[in-house]
């Protein structure tokens, strides 16, 4: 099986009003190859701020794809804009949304915390979060405050004015472990948006000081104890590629525009299971 993997699509930087198939199309030809697709399209999660842009383009991009399994990302959950705030009383009301709109499609799975198997290959999923797993990493012998790195999460990242209902940097990420614990151990190809190591030399080296803490979680013990050949995230918009204890780590972000190749755009990336 072929896989093509990106992530970070960030739908609505790219299209906005009034945009057509073939605008789609023309636009992402620039970094897939649509004569040599894949079977599948995996997408590391980001795939925009608005669910029915979102569901519009996905449903473009499967014309080229037999199927396309994504998770979602932390933009996935910000409620901004007038639209989104009359829709959606919270932020998990307008993730749960998205992930029925993308399942009622034929051929196109959301994962949260659950495997699809296509053609003897079984992917499993979650959004997944970050934790203070760089922190314990590489500062070992520094303790860390709750509070203080919720004030550095505060000055860090948006997450914490755009998604409603959190309070601490990993909130969400208590909600998503036991989602990874219940399919790490039974998939072939892992999907998270966030990096599931928190070692430095995986990490961009802008990020490796204590805020790339929002960037990765600790996710030895999945690799130790999982069967998974590859694990695919997001998140960090750069191109990143590494291997730990025999599994395969791929990040092909997309980003904002011409952000994660210096200048030139990221290239589909295509794997054999």
């Amino acid at each position: 099986m072929k896989i093509d993997i990106l992530s970070d699509l960030h739908f609505d930087n790219y299209f906005y009003n009034k945009y057509t198939n073939d605008d789609v199309v023309k636009f992402y030809s620039q970094f897939i190859d649509f004569n040599n697709c894949g079977d599948v399209l995996v997408i590391a999660g980001d795939l925009g701020h608005n669910n029915n842009q979102n569901i519009k383009i996905l449903k473009i991009l499967k014309q080229f794809y037999k199927n396309i399994v994504c998770v979602l990302g932390n933009h996935d959950y910000y409620l901004t804009g007038k639209e989104n705030k009359s829709l959606f009383k919270g932020s998990y009301e307008r993730v749960d949304n998205m992930r029925a709109l993308i399942n009622k499609v034929e051929g196109m799975y959301c994962l949260d915390g659950d495997i699809v198997e296509i053609d003897g290959i079984k992917f499993g999923g979650a959004n997944g979060w970050y934790n203070e797993g760089f922190l314990q990493v590489n500062y070992p012998h520094k303790f860390f405050q709750k509070y203080s790195t919720n004030i550095m999460w505060q000055n860090c990242t948006p997450d914490y004015k755009n998604i409603l209902e959190i309070e601490n940097f990993d909130d969400i990420y208590e909600i998503e472990k036991p989602k990874i614990e219940k399919v790490y151990k039974d998939c072939d190809v892992m999907i998270t948006h966030v990096n599931p190591c928190a070692k430095k030399e995986y990490l961009p080296f802008k990020y490796q000081n204590p805020s790339s803490t929002f960037f990765c979680f600790d996710g030895e013990e999945y690799f130790k104890n999982g069967n998974m050949q590859y694990w695919i995230f997001g998140h960090n918009h750069n191109v990143i590629e590494y291997e730990e204890f025999n599994v395969k780590c791929i990040c092909n972000p997309l980003g904002y525009h011409k952000e994660s190749g210096n200048g030139q755009w990221t290239k589909i990336k295509q794997i054999e299971v």
